[in-house]
C-alpha cells in the first residue's frame, strides 16, 4: 500500500483517538464534580467576609443625660465597590469593667460581612471602675458597680446610641451613609447581655416591672445571659418577642462569686416565648471566651479557637437571617447535624444547640 493511500486512514485514526481523549477528559471532569462534595456553607460564615474593616473611635455626647459615651465604630472600609444595599447596624454592650474594645472579634467579623457595628462604652460600669486601683480593691470596685442603677444607665445609653444611628444615617454622615437604620441588632456580653435582655423587653421586678424595650431593635444576641432574679421568670422574659440568640458554655458559671450557675444562663431562653429563639451551649466554653477579646487570662482552654469559630459562624447566620432577611441562613440555623452545610455540622458531640 502506498503512502498516499495510507495517509487518509492514518488521519482518520488520529482524529478518532483525539476525539476519544477529549471525551474522556470532559467525562472525568464531570465525574469529579459530581463526586466531590461542596464545601460546607457554614465554613464561609466562620471565615472573614469580603469587606476590609475600618474603625473609628469617637465620643458621643448625650447632653440631655449629661453623659459622654466613648464608642468604637467598625464598618466596611471606604473605597470598596458601593452597593445599593445598605448595611444593617449592630450595637454591642460590654461586660462589667469593659470598654469599647470589648467584643472586637465578633464586631470585626460581622463588619467584614457587611455590618456596621457600634461598640458602646458605659461610664460607671466600664474599665474606669478598676483601672489604676490597687489589686486588693478591684473585686470590690467591680461588685459595687453591678447595680440596677447602672443597668438603667446602660439602657439609656443604648437608646441614645440608637437615636444617633438614626440621626446620622438620615444626615448621610460618612460612616453611616450606607447604614440601614431600619435594621438594627442589639448584642452584649455578661452585664452587656443583661443590657441586651432589657432592650429586648425583659421586665425586671427589681425596678417595678420597668422594661427598657426599644422597638427599633429587630433582633438580639446575648453572650453569657443570666436570670439574676429567679422569680416570675415567665413574666420577666415572656414579652421578648423579637428573634433572640442566647450563647453560653458549660463552664460559664459564677463571676465575682455571685452564685450564678451554668443553668442560670439558659433560663432566659427557656422562659421566652417560642418564635425565632435559639440557644447555643458550647462544651468547655467559659465566661471570658464569649467576651470576644483575646487577652492574657489565668486559664485558657484548648477549645478557645474552635469556640470562637463556632460563635462567629452562629452569630453571623443569625444576623443574616434576621437583619438581612437571608432565607438560606435561616434554613442553615434550623438544619440537622447530618447536613454538612448546617451550623450543627460545626459542633462537637457535647455541644448543645436548640431552637423554638
Amino acid at each position: 500500500m502506498t503512502i498516499r493511500k495510507v495517509m487518509p486512514i492514518l488521519w482518520r485514526y488520529m482524529l478518532v483517538v483525539a476525539t476519544s481523549c477529549l471525551l474522556a477528559f470532559f467525562i472525568s471532569r464531570e465525574g469529579r464534580a459530581a463526586t466531590t462534595p461542596a464545601p460546607a456553607a457554614s465554613a464561609s460564615y466562620e471565615s472573614a467576609g469580603l469587606y476590609k474593616v475600618e474603625s473609628v473611635d469617637e465620643a458621643w455626647d448625650d447632653q440631655a443625660r449629661k453623659r459622654k459615651l466613648p464608642v468604637r465604630v467598625l464598618f466596611p472600609a471606604s473605597g470598596q465597590p458601593e452597593s445599593t444595599t445598605k448595611f444593617p447596624v449592630v450595637v454591642f454592650s460590654h461586660g462589667l469593667g469593659g470598654s469599647s474594645g470589648a467584643g472586637k472579634l465578633w464586631g470585626e467579623h460581622w463588619a467584614s460581612h457587611g455590618y456596621i457595628v457600634v461598640h458602646v462604652q458605659h461610664p460607671g460600669s466600664d474599665e474606669s471602675i478598676w483601672k489604676d486601683k490597687p489589686v486588693a480593691q478591684v473585686e470590690a470596685s467591680l461588685k459595687s458597680a453591678k447595680t440596677m442603677t447602672n443597668l438603667g444607665l446602660r439602657v439609656g445609653d443604648v437608646h441614645f446610641v440608637i437615636d444617633e444611628i438614626v440621626r446620622r444615617s438620615a444626615a448621610s454622615e460618612t460612616i453611616f451613609k450606607f447604614a440601614n437604620s431600619k435594621k438594627i441588632g442589639m448584642s452584649g456580653h455578661s452585664f452587656g447581655a443583661q443590657t441586651t435582655l432589657s432592650i429586648a423587653g425583659q421586665v425586671n421586678p427589681a425596678v417595678r416591672g420597668q422594661s427598657g424595650f426599644d422597638k427599633r431593635v429587630a433582633a438580639a444576641i446575648a453572650f453569657s445571659p443570666n436570670a439574676r432574679n429567679k422569680t416570675k421568670m415567665d413574666k420577666q422574659f415572656g414579652d421578648i418577642r423579637m428573634p433572640f440568640f442566647s450563647i453560653t458554655g458549660t463552664k460559664d458559671g459564677a463571676v465575682l462569686n455571685d452564685g450564678t450557675t451554668v443553668e442560670d444562663r439558659t433560663m432566659p431562653y427557656i422562659h421566652m416565648p417560642s418564635g425565632d429563639k435559639y440557644l447555643l451551649v458550647l462544651d468547655g466554653g467559659d465566661h471570658m471566651v464569649f467576651g470576644g477579646q483575646v487577652f492574657a487570662r489565668r486559664m485558657t482552654s484548648p477549645r478557645d479557637e474552635e469556640i470562637r469559630g463556632i460563635v462567629k459562624a452562629a452569630s453571623l447566620l443569625f444576623w443574616n437571617a434576621h437583619l438581612k432577611g437571608d432565607s438560606e441562613a435561616k434554613k442553615l440555623l434550623a438544619a440537622t447535624r447530618d447536613e454538612s452545610s448546617s451550623l450543627q455540622a460545626l459542633l462537637a458531640a457535647a455541644d448543645r444547640f436548640e431552637f423554638k
